[in-house]
């Protein structure tokens, strides 16, 4: 990239952050700059203040120059469940707001704030001044009729005003219902806002309420405009075979979770006479059903990708599509796109095709059904399963000598009654069948990658993108696994990512496992999308795309439509627009995919506190997963349910935090907290309101222990 580019960048952010100051290594993390090209934007902001276009404050920051004092601050605003909240600007402030400075303001506006200059806490403080553009306008109420005003009042700390609602829209609640408002005049300060109903949600007991009000509070659209069903209802089921290859007669199954309702990638497998693998990964061609700029496209790049709740599934694209005319269903013809590769015996892809195609399943297989199979060494397709999981621990062989990093954290898993409510909760177990179809995902994504990768004149195209980790987060992590005994040193040269696999290898049989996984996971850099190739440091991968899932993830349906472009050798009339089109694709799809993990994280928070309400005063043994300030985290493993022994509530003493360490050690005591001790807990209390769960230590080993929480 040229200075010019940087230049016309670096001030186009700054105008529309005018009272931002930043440092260069900040901007370029803002700016999603690589580090090969940092030097080059470094210098380049130099010589915008040099020019007096920019101005160096003091501490090596940048700004536009007039605006020594800011007045105000422009960011978004977090509100947390105990009513405070923090406003994150652009340039990686936290301002943190008391609930009586938040204003009309809501979770997710972007606000306007004044910077008090008198500081209590590690963050600046605060006041909203104004809202600059509302977050969202429909919010999760609870109906109620107050001395002749008929209200909705907020499920969460969210919204912090009742609605009077003006405009019934047909609905008649009873009260106590819960009901979707939409907020039709916000009003002034001082009185409560206007709204009309927009949905009848039922009860708290409505199957899967939690689900709901969780999409609400992400704002995460759960249904679908009626143009959008329209078009999907419209959508032609003929299947051709112009222009497309004839896979039908290949033995070609989906694998996928029991409970799946869309299947978008089936696997073949054949072995040559010289003894390399022919492996074909086809895949729902979402890019013939969805065409680019129609209401399906819009909808689906609003959503970007597909939200799973355990029971309750808001998909990026119509049921008549998803679970349908795009889902590979078994003995159904079905079009496709198709990646069939090469492999030779040590896992080298030697040459690879890529194509539209027609395919027809043979069978529909659930990963249970598949390792059942591979463990009896018998069954339906068996040849084929067992080639598949030859292949895969060849790949996976590959991949790990390469560096790559496997990370094995569990996840849980729930038994729901009918309400909705958790009645069990455990580790969801990882199987080779899992694995199997991992691995075949990989190797075909990184393949697609590659093709395009390896032109003479790289086309624009949309990459999966991990970063190289911060060098003092790296220095910070290997410096906090010499406490367990890891002490491979990585300062003085870059990191790399079999450095990370070597310390979670040399920790894996340590009770610390999963939880130094996490922090590995927290100091390396958040995967992303891209326009350029800055490879995948997790996979140790130099080119990395994502192919292999256009039902549930945009990126996936704009890689499927750039090949079928470059495949018929489409003639690129405006390369700078496409890339620029792709960029906003690509920001937004990454903004949409934290947007889902951040709700899909605080609906099993719920699950888990809805779990432990049930389990008050009873006594779990568990294993201590983060040591903070004020006290450690404790999780219960075969549960994954997690609570906090607040120091205030630890045996008299001082108690001295090491944050390098991860340790908590009295003063006098010497007793010493670190992460991956076994203690045991008792439920102490639990706030599903403030979304928070106090554990007490026990102390008596021989305590006698209650009811279903007696330990084992």
């Amino acid at each position: 990239m040229k200075h010019n580019d940087f230049a016309q960048q670096v001030l186009a952010f700054f105008k529309e952050n005018p009272s931002t100051r930043m440092k260069p290594k900040k901007l370029r993390t803002t700016l999603n700059v690589s580090q090969r090209d940092y030097p080059l934007l470094r210098d380049t902001m130099k010589n915008l203040a040099r020019a007096g276009q920019l101005k160096r404050y003091q501490g090596n920051v940048y700004g536009l120059p007039g605006h020594e004092e800011p007045s105000e601050t422009i960011g978004v605003l977090d509100i947390h469940a105990k009513g405070f909240g923090f406003v994150n600007t652009p340039d990686g402030k936290k301002i943190f707001i008391h609930a009586d400075d938040l204003g009309h303001a809501c979770h997710g506006d972007t606000v306007s704030v004044k910077i008090l200059k008198k500081q209590k806490g590690d963050n600046p403080e605060g006041f909203v001044r104004r809202v600059v553009k509302r977050g969202r306008n429909e919010f999760v109420c609870i109906y109620r009729e107050v001395r002749g005003y008929s209200l909705g009042i907020p499920e969460t700390a969210q919204l912090r005003k009742d609605v009077v609602i003006t405009d019934f829209n047909g609905y008649k609640p009873d009260d106590g219902s819960m009901i979707s408002v939409e907020i039709t005049d916000w009003r002034d300060i001082t009185r409560r806002p206007y709204g009309r109903i927009t949905r009848l949600i039922g009860s708290r007991d409505t199957k899967e309420f939690d689900a709901v009000l969780v999409a609400n509070q992400y704002s995460i659209p759960d249904r679908f405009p009626a143009e959008v069903l329209e078009q999907a209802e419209k959508t032609s089921q003929k299947i051709s075979l112009d222009g497309r290859a004839d896979f039908r007669d290949l033995v070609t199954f989906t694998i996928d979770p029991e409970d799946a309702r869309d299947f978008d990638d089936a696997l073949s497998i054949g072995v040559n006479d010289d003894g390399t693998y022919e492996l074909g990964v086809h895949i729902a061609d979402v890019s013939h059903y969805v065409p680019e700029g129609s209401p399906l496209d819009k909808e689906a790049l609003k959503r970007g990708t597909s939200v799973y709740f355990t029971r309750h599934v808001i998909p990026m694209l119509p049921e008549k599509l998803s679970n349908e005319l795009c889902s590979l269903n078994p003995d159904e013809d079905r079009l496709s796109f198709s990646t069939l590769m090469t492999i030779s015996s040590k896992g080298k892809v030697l040459k690879s095709r890529i194509t539209p195609s027609v395919i027809h399943s043979r069978r529909r297989f659930t990963y249970e059904e598949v390792q059942k199979i591979l463990d009896q060494g018998k069954g339906e397709y068996f040849g084929e399963i067992s080639t598949l999981f030859k292949l895969a621990k060849t790949l996976s062989d590959v991949r790990s000598k390469a560096g790559s990093i496997d990370f094995d954290i569990p996840e849980p898993k729930y038994i729901l009654d009918d309400s909705g409510f958790p009645t069990e909760i455990y580790p969801r177990k990882r199987l080779w069948s899992h694995r199997i179809v991992e691995e075949c995902m990989l190797i075909a994504n990184k393949t697609v990658a590659r093709f395009i990768q390896k032109r003479q004149d790289p086309l624009p195209f949309i990459y999966r993108v991990h970063e190289t980790p911060k060098p003092d987060d790296t220095l910070a992590f290997f410096k906090l696994l010499r406490n367990f005994g890891f002490e491979k040193a990585v300062k003085g040269r870059s990191v790399r990512p079999a450095d990370f696999r070597d310390a979670l290898l040399a920790v894996q049989d340590t009770d610390a496992r999963y939880f130094l996984e996490k922090i590995a996971l927290r100091t390396m850099m958040k995967a992303r999308y891209d326009t350029r190739p800055l490879g995948h440091f997790g996979l140790a991968f130099e080119e990395y795309t994502h192919f292999t899932s256009p039902i549930r993830r945009y990126p996936d349906l704009m890689v499927h439509r750039l090949l079928r472009k470059y495949l018929k050798n489409e003639t690129i009339k405006d390369r700078n627009s496409l890339k620029e089109s792709l960029d906003v694709a690509a920001k937004k799809s990454t903004d949409c995919e934290i947007r889902a993990q951040n709700a899909e994280r605080e609906y099993h928070k719920i699950k888990q506190i809805k779990f432990l309400e049930k389990h008050l005063g009873d006594v779990f043994q568990g294993i201590i997963s983060g040591v903070v300030q004020y006290g450690f985290y404790v999780e219960i493993p075969e549960m994954l349910v997690e609570g906090l022994v607040h120091r205030k509530f630890l045996p008299s003493d001082y108690w001295e935090f090491n944050p390098e360490a991860y340790t908590l050690t009295g003063r006098r005591s010497k007793q010493r907290f670190r992460m991956g001790d076994h203690v045991k807990v008792r439920v102490a209390r639990v706030s599903l309101e403030h979304m928070e769960v106090d554990f007490h230590l026990v102390k008596d080993e021989d305590e006698k222990q209650k009811g279903s929480g007696q330990s084992k």
